[in-house]
């Protein structure tokens, strides 16, 4: 079972480049790759979230979004399933700061509840405030983002859950506050590799909106409780593709039987 998280960078304004053609590319990519749970970020574009559902659900996903209602700004989150999904919540995380871009994108947390073969699996895709040195600590208004969104978690914590999304926290896992808040959730965040996720290498980076001068890992997906499904993880790491397609680059967990044969 691959789940794979994505930044697709749809923002509705005149620096994002060549958003119809990326767009339809990345669904391409991920219909060709057969991903089973995706989870994707800033998808904020009205017309666009239409576009790929279709395409999505021509290729056999379930679409948690329309399921919802496709004409909510829902965070601009998406979150596509192979397998069935048995329900869908967002949870909007309320303004923490002053910021026009944060206000409109309305960020939260989007909450489906999937039914696998091994079965059920709660993902919650999520997208953070973004990291900032004009804002005081930002890092302090993303722990309590997280707060709330365990809060709203809090009457059913057994359920087997991935988390995944950007995250907009370099090393989050070697912050003191992320780490200390995801183990005392029981969340644990395979690091085989402290890739990044927000290369400055990458030319949709390397603009004068988004420019930085050092490579950054936003993007992580975190598990609980996937033992009680008989998996474990497989393999866990950024996907650098031929082609940048966002300014954030995909990041793919693969689960398998615990038992050591593959999932399917």
């Amino acid at each position: 079972m691959e789940i794979i998280t994505y930044n697709i960078w749809d923002l509705p304004v005149f620096f994002v480049r060549n958003r119809d053609k990326r767009l339809l590319d990345i669904a391409q990519f991920l219909t060709d790759r057969k991903t089973d749970i995706i989870c994707l970020q800033e998808s904020w574009s009205l017309k666009h979230r239409e576009l790929f559902s279709k395409h999505m659900r021509s290729n056999g996903y379930h679409d948690a979004i329309y399921q919802a209602d496709i004409r909510r700004n829902n965070g601009g989150l998406l979150t596509f399933s192979k397998f069935p999904i048995k329900s869908v919540r967002f949870i909007p995380f309320g303004r923490w700061a002053f910021s026009v871009s944060e206000i409109i994108g309305n960020k939260g947390v989007l909450e489906t509840v999937i039914e696998t073969p091994k079965g059920l699996l709660r993902v919650l895709n999520i997208h953070l405030h973004y990291e900032s040195s004009k804002v005081f600590k930002t890092s302090q208004i993303r722990i309590r983002q997280l707060r709330k969104m365990f809060a709203a978690l809090k009457n059913d914590e057994s359920i087997p859950t991935i988390i995944a999304g950007d995250f907009n926290q370099h090393d989050m896992m070697r912050s003191a506050p992320f780490a200390q808040l995801f183990s005392r959730k029981g969340f644990v965040c395979i690091e085989e590799s402290l890739l990044p996720t927000y290369r400055a290498e990458n030319p949709l980076v390397n603009n004068w909106i988004n420019r930085v001068a050092e490579s950054r890992r936003y993007d992580y997906i975190l598990a609980k409780n996937i033992n009680k499904l008989g998996l474990k993880v497989k393999s866990y790491t950024p996907l650098y593709l031929p082609t940048d397609l966002s300014d954030h680059d995909p990041v793919s967990l693969t689960l398998q039987d615990s038992g050591s044969r593959l999932f399917w």
